[in-house]
């Protein structure tokens, strides 16, 4: 058990909305200009599962695309948050020759990453991409447009291993199937959605989960006070309301990791699952967990939807 004088936090936020409060000023693009074969500037908009919307009412994330000098673009995406718009990731784009792109893009981190995206016109119209990072093979794949991507056919993501993360269909940009792997090669859960009409619901509600998992954690008996970490866990919640698949997406603490992955699997009560285009889907949410001795404050611990692969990009 930890000292009195020991303290540390658990906070919520890896992707999630609904408790953000800041507002975000909408910047609207009232004039859309294509640029053959390199980008397309404008205000996109995006419904559940990425399809898209015409209206700004129906969307649920937005990208707008900014022209800033010739071959040179800023690409902003937002997510919404209740009546506001969260900002969730800014990318500064450059066309380099040949129509490739390469893309520093800012997220959760201070640092940029930077993407490089090759662009191989096919006889269709559509466009094969392979994007790297740091020289590794991360995503490959069919798109129908150059700037933002339009996503048709198949797309296969890479662990930084190498290993095939995950091969999924999608038709006009929204995600049909797919088919995932951990990244030891060993399979996992199959037709996983991350994201849709109508999200997963605890049946016992967010308060009964903060209470389990901090009593959990209380009682564990881990020295808390030797982990300064953020901890990622993830789970399917099942078409079912069973939760399967527990995994840690990070963290550092063998111990912890492997006594939270037991403490999500042993949760009791069920889950009204994810609907999607009105039937129950598998979705994959995900939880962070940030430990530290600075500050203790168990009252925020929220349930947010994740994703297994690449980029949101």
């Amino acid at each position: 058990m930890y000292s009195k004088k020991f303290k540390y936090y658990i906070l919520g936020g890896f992707i999630g909305t609904r408790y953000m409060k800041r507002t975000i000023p909408v910047i609207w693009l009232l004039a859309i200009s294509i640029l053959p074969g390199r980008g397309q500037e404008g205000t996109y908009y995006y419904g559940p599962n990425s399809r898209p919307v015409t209206r700004q009412a129906e969307a649920v994330m937005m990208k707008e695309v900014i022209k800033r000098s010739e071959g040179s673009y800023l690409m902003k995406t937002f997510r919404k948050a209740g009546d506001e718009w969260k900002p969730e990731s800014r990318g500064k784009v450059r066309i380099a020759s040949g129509g490739n792109q390469v893309i520093r893009l800012r997220e959760n981190s201070f640092f940029p990453q930077r993407i490089v995206r090759e662009m191989e016109p096919l006889g269709s119209g559509d466009y094969l991409f392979s994007e790297y990072v740091r020289e590794s093979l991360v995503r490959t794949g069919t798109t129908s447009a150059v700037l933002p991507l339009h996503l048709e056919g198949t797309v296969t993501e890479y662990h930084p291993g190498g290993n095939v993360k995950s091969v999924s269909e999608y038709r006009d940009n929204q995600l049909m199937s797919n088919r995932n792997w951990l990244p030891d090669g060993s399979p996992y859960i199959d037709s996983v959605f991350y994201s849709a009409d109508r999200e997963p619901e605890y049946e016992r509600g967010d308060a009964f989960f903060n209470g389990y998992l901090l009593q959990k954690l209380q009682n564990s008996g881990i020295d808390l006070s030797q982990i300064e970490d953020r901890v990622v866990i993830g789970w399917v919640v099942m078409e079912t309301g069973q939760i399967e698949g527990v995994i840690i997406l990070k963290g550092i603490a063998r111990q912890l990791n492997n006594y939270l992955v037991e403490t999500i699997n042993e949760l009791p009560g069920s889950w009204e699952p994810a609907r999607l285009n009105g039937r129950p889907v598998r979705y994959f949410m995900s939880i962070p967990l940030n430990f530290t001795h600075r500050e203790a404050n168990f009252q925020e611990v929220d349930l947010s939807t994740g994703r297994l692969h690449y980029s949101k990009y």
